[in-house]
């Protein structure tokens, strides 16, 4: 038999056992579906959250740099259960002043001071309300480098920023809890944290949040200046950082180089001492992100694992059955000529077949839940062409590599036993 006649046959005897063995046939493929479905819908929601972490990244300037007092990430909050102090506590908390020192260096356009505070439990009250809110203490410019913007009234000023001045912008669920679908803006409200200081915010603006997956983590935004942060709330100095956006023009390496030596002079480091300090990039915020979602891709690796072995397992048993049923046809084909290789092409091509039937029953199941995840959720879920491959690519691997074994067997009968087969 020829390569065609090998493959249009071992296609007509794996549709036969498929028809004729409905039930294991039936384990074997849904067995590879599951697999293949896992490693569509898992990659297209890891490139979704990808694309729009990159996004939400790129809104600022991928030039855009931060000042960190410590890793982010590496060195984070201590869970008091070190053996040695961590640097999020070892290290010094950067000093708000220093934002001007770094601004008027040459190459650097502008320098901020921020707070993200919004996981330290912080308060908005009005009119007897009550509700938790995501608070960022934040410069005049930092619309500059947010993809959100203001639906109603206005942002603040950079005077406003500079004289301190008490003013917040709330995003529109803030303003529904605490006013009932009453124009916010020019009202009061009151942002604290139970058991310490707290202070009166007049409303000048309503914001909407990026339209992106990550906005949707936090709710309840309000942003005030860092300045009147400082000077009315009890804001933990840890949880300030700097906000560094280079000339236009200026190599992101030398804008870093600048930053560097103008921080360690600040700290007063020696040459040779280690950094007491940190910058992130956007691409390290990108590479720390790749590696919490290589995470979630070895997860998903672990559960195609487990469906694949079932299909494999399910290959197996239809093999062995179909070459023992077969036993008498393989003997009388040795005998009128058909060489070992033909016969072992042939088992691999319906084993193959059946995992292939799997691995696109998958891919289209797989298609139905990326539409579901992406019309549903806020994931922008899309399939990379390399999922496809690797998706039917394993499908059919499996049904090759857990055929071989029965193939290799039913190849190797020798053809008077294989006739005498009853």
């Amino acid at each position: 038999m020829g390569l065609i006649a090998t493959l249009r046959e071992g296609l007509r005897v794996a549709f036969d056992s498929l028809s004729a063995n409905k039930v294991r046939s039936g384990l074997t493929i849904l067995g590879v579906a599951i697999g293949v479905l896992v490693v569509m819908a898992m990659a297209a929601i890891v490139q979704g959250l990808n694309d729009s972490f990159s996004d939400a990244l790129s809104a600022g300037g991928m030039s855009t740099f931060y000042v960190f007092h410590a890793p982010v990430g590496g060195g984070g909050m201590s869970t008091g259960l070190e053996e040695e102090e961590n640097e999020f506590f070892k290290n010094p908390p950067l000093d708000p002043a220093w934002a001007k020192n770094l601004n008027d260096l040459p190459g650097i356009k502008r320098v901020s001071a921020l707070a993200d505070l919004g996981s330290v439990g912080f308060h908005a009250s009005a009119d007897g309300e009550d509700v938790r809110i995501s608070l960022y203490a934040v410069g005049a410019n930092y619309l500059e480098i947010d993809d959100g913007d203001v639906v109603d009234g206005r942002w603040f000023t950079e005077v406003e920023d500079a004289r301190r001045t008490a003013v917040a912008v709330i995003d529109s669920q803030v303003a529904l809890d605490l006013f009932a679908g009453v124009d916010p803006i020019g009202k009061h409200i009151t942002i604290g944290r139970p058991g310490n200081r707290n202070a009166q915010f007049e409303v000048i603006g309503v914001y909407r949040k990026p339209s992106n997956v990550f906005s949707s983590l936090a709710s309840h935004w309000v942003f005030i200046p860092f300045p009147a942060a400082m000077k009315n709330l009890d804001v933990w100095r840890r949880m300030i950082a700097f906000t560094v956006q280079p000339e236009e023009g200026v190599p992101l390496e030398h804008a870093l180089d600048i930053v560097r030596g103008s921080m360690r002079q600040i700290r007063g480091l020696d040459p040779g001492e280690d950094d007491n300090f940190e910058l992130i990039t956007q691409d390290e915020f990108i590479e720390l992100w790749d590696k919490l979602t290589g995470v979630l891709f070895a997860v998903m690796v672990s559960l195609s694992g487990v469906g694949l072995m079932v299909g494999g397992i399910g290959v197996i048993g239809i093999m062995m059955i179909s070459v023992t049923e077969r036993t008498r046809e393989i003997g009388l084909r040795k005998a009128m000529g058909a060489r070992r290789r033909d016969l072992l092409l042939q088992f691999l091509v319906e084993a193959a077949t059946l995992t292939a039937v799997g691995g696109a029953i998958g891919m289209v199941l797989g298609g139905v839940v990326v539409w579901l995840v992406t019309n549903f959720t806020p994931i922008p879920a899309s399939v990379p062409l390399w999922a496809i491959v690797v998706a039917l690519g394993a499908s059919i691997f499996t049904g090759v590599g857990f055929g071989l074994y029965p193939a290799a067997r039913g190849a190797a009968l020798d053809p008077v036993d294989a006739l005498r087969y009853e």
